[in-house]
């Protein structure tokens, strides 16, 4: 069942969860009972061919080897792009950190051995406020909004900082105007705001709409995101260092404003 009150997923969207859906009963029947997508299917932000699917699936028992082999053989195969994580039965009804830490799936790499980092508050406030149930009853899962937060100031100073300053680092190396490789410069410009406007408004929100919101925020900084969202909705253009330093810049007044050093 779908919330009548919830979007609607795109058309390619709906069709990439049919088809998982389809290969993982084809793999295992009666192993799925429930799948959920949240991300950018969700969020209006998917685009067909460059972004993956995010699914949380519900499990109608603990899974066993032939289980696990066969989960990981829906994830294989060439066009498949779907990221995934597998909860057991009645895991959503209780805190992210209460479920068992697999198995997932992130850039095709099937885990089913160490804890998923989708095991986290942000993701119970996603299946709470920003999914579509496409199979099974719709979770309602526990949501502590102090701790969605504190989970996200921690991610910017565990995760964001150090990527800052090693990408500060690469930047000392190189020559204005020099191209980058735009995904890894996307990765960098799009993850903070994500992060610095769900910590000032409980919301989250898309990549693509957290670059809008910090450009809101610090127009001097707009020119350079305006063409790093274009590149994601896929206009052809050269990333350079300029584009690399405004990502660097955006990173670290994000991380000023939720007070991390």
């Amino acid at each position: 069942m779908i919330d009548d009150d919830r979007p609607a997923l795109p058309a390619a969207a709906r069709a990439a969860a049919a088809e998982h859906l389809a290969r993982l009963d084809s793999a295992a029947p009666g192993l799925v009972r429930g799948l959920h997508v949240i991300g950018s299917a969700v969020l209006d932000d998917y685009q067909p061919g460059r972004s993956d699917l995010d699914v949380v699936a519900e499990l109608a028992r603990e899974p066993n080897p032939a289980d696990l082999a066969a989960l990981a053989g829906a994830h294989t195969g060439p066009g498949i792009h779907v990221e995934a994580l597998y909860v057991r039965p009645g895991e959503l009804a209780g805190p992210p950190e209460e479920a068992a830490g697999g198995p997932w799936v992130n850039s095709g790499d099937f885990n089913a051995t160490d804890r998923s980092f989708w095991l986290n508050p942000v993701t119970w406030l996603q299946l709470d406020r920003y999914r579509v149930t496409v199979r099974g009853d719709e979770p309602r899962p526990p949501v502590d909004m102090a701790r969605v937060r504190d989970f996200c100031r921690g991610n910017l100073a565990s995760y964001w900082a150090s990527l800052l300053q090693q990408v500060e680092l690469l930047l000392a190396l190189r020559s204005p105007g020099e191209e980058m490789l735009a995904q890894s410069i996307m990765w960098v410009a799009f993850g903070p705001p994500r992060l610095w406007h769900t910590i000032t408004t409980g919301e989250v929100v898309s990549k693509t709409r957290g670059a809008e919101l910090a450009m809101s925020a610090w127009p001097d900084l707009a020119g350079p995101l305006r063409e790093l969202v274009a590149v994601r909705a896929g206009a052809k253009r050269v990333l350079t260092t300029e584009h690399a330093r405004a990502a660097v810049d955006l990173g670290r007044r994000i991380l000023a404003e939720a007070g991390v050093s």
